[in-house]
């Protein structure tokens, strides 16, 4: 009995902590990037528009847009659709993350991860830039969890693939940043997306994790640029954003990268 009402909420406690973490994730998306805020300052929330404090009830993630009609309260300014997406995909991932690990500290270790890879997800596709206060952020929370999981099992060797993979990531896209950049005769990958490699290959260790995670960057990359530029919405010099498509792939590798690794193997024959 106590079994099954504990499998009934906490997947609900689960999604409620996500929709709260994905409405501080949206703060920290709209400020991180406006040199003249930081997540402390203003304290409340505001309406960009009319600047009005935001009330609590109307700050409820995903339920006061609906009840609000995607508008301001006060001034009826629109409110972008990008705050309950950011809320909803944030709750459907830690649910996922959930179900992928249980209640463990690799659950913990993957809900840090998503906290990260959201707002870099976002920041990066509307502004071309990936703050580093995210990835020292990353960086810190990763290494301590990491730690503790290392200190549970009492396996050094865990620490020290998250370190390597850490070291290799980065590693390995700044060597694809050079190639690129020496092909293409212009600046091919920026800091920022060689930081978050090195973030990357901290969560999800070295091999094959971040062979897979290059990979289907560079696909998912490769056919929404095409597609952008196809329709005329970039042209073929249009910077396009590599940090969604390293975000995206590192959230598909930590949840069936063990699978689509042993999909992959059975393919080539290899068992």
């Amino acid at each position: 009995m106590v079994t099954a009402v504990l499998d009934i909420w906490i997947p609900v406690l689960i999604c409620l902590f996500g929709f709260a973490i994905g409405s501080f994730l949206n703060v920290c998306i709209y400020r991180i990037p406006r040199p003249d805020m930081s997540i402390h300052s203003p304290r409340r929330s505001f309406c960009p528009a009319c600047n009005e404090t935001i009330r609590p009830y109307d700050n409820i993630p995903v339920i006061s847009y609906l009840l609000l009609r995607g508008k301001c309260r006060h001034c009826r300014a629109s409110i972008s659709i990008l705050y309950p997406f950011v809320e909803l995909a944030t709750a459907g991932l830690c649910l996922g993350m959930y179900y992928r690990f249980g209640l463990t500290l690799e659950l913990l270790l993957a809900l840090v991860f998503v906290a990260v890879l959201v707002p870099i997800f976002v920041i990066d596709a509307q502004h071309y830039i990936i703050p580093n206060v995210l990835i020292v952020t990353g960086l810190i929370l990763g290494v301590v969890v990491v730690c503790g999981i290392a200190y549970r099992d009492s396996d050094v060797w865990y620490l020290l693939v998250r370190l390597i993979g850490a070291l290799a990531g980065g590693l390995a896209l700044w060597l694809v940043a050079v190639i690129g950049s020496a092909i293409l005769r212009r600046k091919a990958m920026g800091g920022g997306d060689i930081k978050l490699m090195a973030l990357i290959g901290l969560f999800l260790g070295a091999w094959p994790e971040l062979a897979m995670v290059i990979g289907f960057s560079a696909l998912s990359g490769a056919i929404v640029g095409t597609i952008l530029i196809v329709s005329g919405v970039k042209s073929r010099e249009s910077p396009i954003p590599y940090g969604p498509f390293l975000a995206g792939a590192a959230v598909v590798v930590l949840l069936w990268g063990d699978s689509l690794w042993r999909l992959y193997l059975q393919s080539v024959g290899w068992h």
